[in-house]
């Protein structure tokens, strides 16, 4: 870990963000060709324990520590990642139309305030590259982790058409996945959140039920800025047509909620990182307190360390999420969450994690 803060990283943060990236995944590219290049891996990355393997979606994870979407945007790594500690991973989001987002720059760090602002902009290869590249991946070596994959409407298609755009690329891609995810939530796309409007998002829901035979487990993915109504009405659509989970949440599209200090706050996109933590926390409480136990909850935004993980856990999140987090923390962030979240349980004298998931709900309110 202080190898990578104090050498890798500072190397790494003298680039450009997104060629950083580049650079990074096509260096990690390698490893995710050759199954004994991740057991090595897997030797300094790894960790388990009894106490946070879980049984979610009728599926076994070893931890709950999962990699949100928005790194692996082009299925580059579905592999590899399971090296890193990670207990399940997102690829994505994937748009049935190839995208090349929008122009660079679109990725600034906000080192002071350990944060980024993303303008990427959705983009990707499409579903049907996509899922060529799920399926090279599965002819190399067998996958070791749970994969999730999340699709979004593209760019070029009418917020009324979008239900029959996200079940193109559900269709295509479904059979790859251990879970489905549908983002609702990219501000750096014009109108985008509008589709957590209940008019637009019942039809999307309506469509990908009735096409989904196989019971694949389904989540919506939600934004950071969202209101107590439209909350509500997120809420009722899961439990309408009995979806599995929620993420709660992607970036914040309004920073001026927040107290930025670094340099490059004024640029475009949205907000990721520790600031949103807090707002994170409240919505997964609401949701959590709402929910009769009818759907389950992945908590995102502003996961650094083993206590962002727990806090949580303790709002009400079965699983969690870290993107930004990963960046700044470095490989052994994973493991070192994991470890940390072990130690909380021992201290607050829990056995398991599950113990854990609410225990805290009624310290967060949102509205």
């Amino acid at each position: 870990m202080k190898f990578y803060e104090k050498i890798i990283r500072p190397i790494l943060f003298l680039l450009d963000p997104e060629t950083a990236h580049i650079f990074t995944f096509k260096t990690l590219a390698i490893f995710d060709h050759f199954a004994f290049l991740n057991k090595i891996l897997a030797k300094f990355f790894s960790f388990s324990d009894a106490s946070l393997k879980q049984k979610v979606f009728g599926l076994n994870f070893e931890n709950p520590i999962g990699l949100a979407a928005g790194l692996d945007k082009k299925v580059e790594l579905t592999l590899t990642w399971p090296a890193f500690n990670f207990g399940f991973a997102e690829i994505g989001s994937i748009t049935y139309q190839p995208q090349v987002g929008n122009a660079r720059p679109r990725l600034w760090r906000l080192p002071q305030d350990k944060a980024l602002l993303v303008y990427y902009g959705l983009s990707n290869l499409g579903a049907q590259n996509s899922a060529k590249k799920f399926i090279q991946a599965k002819n190399r070596f067998k996958r070791k982790n749970i994969l999730a994959i999340s699709i979004a409407k593209s760019n070029d298609v009418a917020m009324e058409e979008a239900a029959e755009d996200y079940a193109k690329s559900f269709q295509l891609l479904e059979e790859h996945a251990d879970f489905v995810v549908i983002n609702l939530s990219c501000p750096n796309v014009k109108n985008f959140c509008g589709l957590q409007n209940k008019i637009l998002l019942e039809p999307i829901l309506a469509k990908i039920t009735s096409l989904n035979t196989k019971q694949k487990p389904l989540c919506l993915k939600i934004g950071n800025d969202l209101t107590k109504s439209e909350l509500d009405d997120i809420i009722f659509l899961v439990k309408k047509y009995n979806l599995a989970g929620v993420i709660a949440t992607n970036l914040a599209k309004d920073k001026s909620r927040f107290s930025l200090k670094s340099k490059d706050q004024d640029k475009p996109g949205a907000l990721a990182g520790q600031p949103i933590s807090t707002r994170a926390n409240e919505i997964i409480a609401y949701l959590y307190k709402n929910s009769e136990n009818k759907f389950k909850i992945i908590g995102l935004g502003g996961v650094f360390t083993g206590e962002d993980a727990y806090k949580k856990i303790k709002a009400g999140a079965t699983l969690v999420q870290l993107a930004t987090g990963f960046i700044y923390g470095g490989p052994q962030s994973v493991k070192n969450i994991n470890q940390d979240l072990v130690k909380l349980l021992q201290t607050d004298k829990l056995t398991h994690i599950n113990q854990a998931i609410g225990l805290e709900v009624n310290h967060y309110h949102l509205f």
